[in-house]
């Protein structure tokens, strides 16, 4: 395992970005998976994570799971992450998003699990997609637990993201259901978007042990949205690392001084990117994570 290292001072000790940097699947979801592997690779990252639904695509294509784990296996590129599952309780469903975006993701956790468990993968993103107000925090620490349970028989960390548009708005409330929880495969997706958008603070971040951070997604845009543009819109339309307003120095730091920086990407939901190869690709996330680390001091 490969690691990025932060001197963060005299007398400071040294931090540590675990892990190859990764390709998201966000960023490559218009391409072929020889494409997708491709991209990785020129980008100089050794992770790629998938969407689920676009792996049952692949398959029905032609290509199965083991062809894929060979062929990334051979460039070099290890299938770290499956994001994300949405139906992981029997209220998933969302009231803002069109129903091309609820059929893209439901899948039952059953086979989702069992899809993580064929690539053998050991890290999910959680997403709780139904809306703010439909389950007390009770319900869904107990809907949460529960997966966490089934993912641990198929050796599964299921990680929780707070979207500010959803059930779980803000990194205090995600963080509060994973440690009221206590299951050991728990964890945090962090993302800057969803920290900006959901106006969570810099003492919630630094409160939660790096340890149970095991993915950050990196990405941009204003401060402020624009009026008229909601969350989900934004959400699906991001600006690359160091385009935009976001503190990313300070909060890599901060992630840095914590030992969260695990799992790191440039995750970039756009509707531009459609229109770019894999070099292309490539060439603007690798470029964009490695300014943000150099400006925070973090070098590759």
């Amino acid at each position: 395992m490969t690691a990025l290292h932060l001197t963060l001072g005299p007398g400071a000790a040294l931090a540590r970005i675990h892990g190859p940097l990764v390709m998201p699947f966000s960023n490559v979801l218009h391409l072929s998976f020889p494409d997708k592997i491709r991209a990785a690779q020129l980008a100089g990252f050794g992770g790629l994570s998938m969407h689920p639904h676009e792996v049952l695509r692949i398959v029905a294509e032609g290509t199965s799971i083991a062809e894929m784990l060979a062929r990334a296996r051979d460039a070099g590129i290890g299938i770290c992450r499956l994001d994300p599952l949405t139906n992981w309780n029997p209220h998933w469903l969302p009231d803002n998003m069109e129903a091309g975006y609820i059929a893209g993701h439901d899948i039952s956790a059953e086979r989702f699990f069992a899809m993580c468990e064929q690539f053998g993968v050991r890290f999910c993103s959680l997403n709780a997609s139904f809306p703010a107000g439909r389950l007390s925090f009770n319900q869904i620490v107990d809907y949460y637990a529960s997966t966490c349970q089934l993912g641990a028989r198929h050796g599964v960390t299921c990680d929780i993201e707070n979207l500010p548009m959803w059930g779980v708005a803000t990194l205090q409330q995600a963080w509060d259901i994973v440690r009221t929880a206590q299951q050991p495969n728990g964890g945090i997706v962090f993302d800057t978007l969803h920290y900006i958008r959901s106006h969570s603070t810099i003492d919630v971040l630094t409160s939660i042990p790096g340890e149970q951070i095991h993915c950050v997604q990196l990405n941009d845009g204003p401060l402020t949205l624009a009026p008229g543009i909601r969350l989900q819109d934004n959400c699906f339309d991001r600006l690359w690392p160091g385009e935009g307003e976001f503190p990313l120095t300070e909060l890599l730091g901060t992630l840095a001084r914590t030992g969260g920086l695990n799992q790191v990407n440039p995750e970039v939901f756009s509707p531009a990117n459609k229109a770019l190869g894999a070099e292309e690709i490539a060439r603007r996330s690798s470029d964009s994570i490695h300014r943000v680390l150099a400006r925070a001091g973090i070098s590759a």
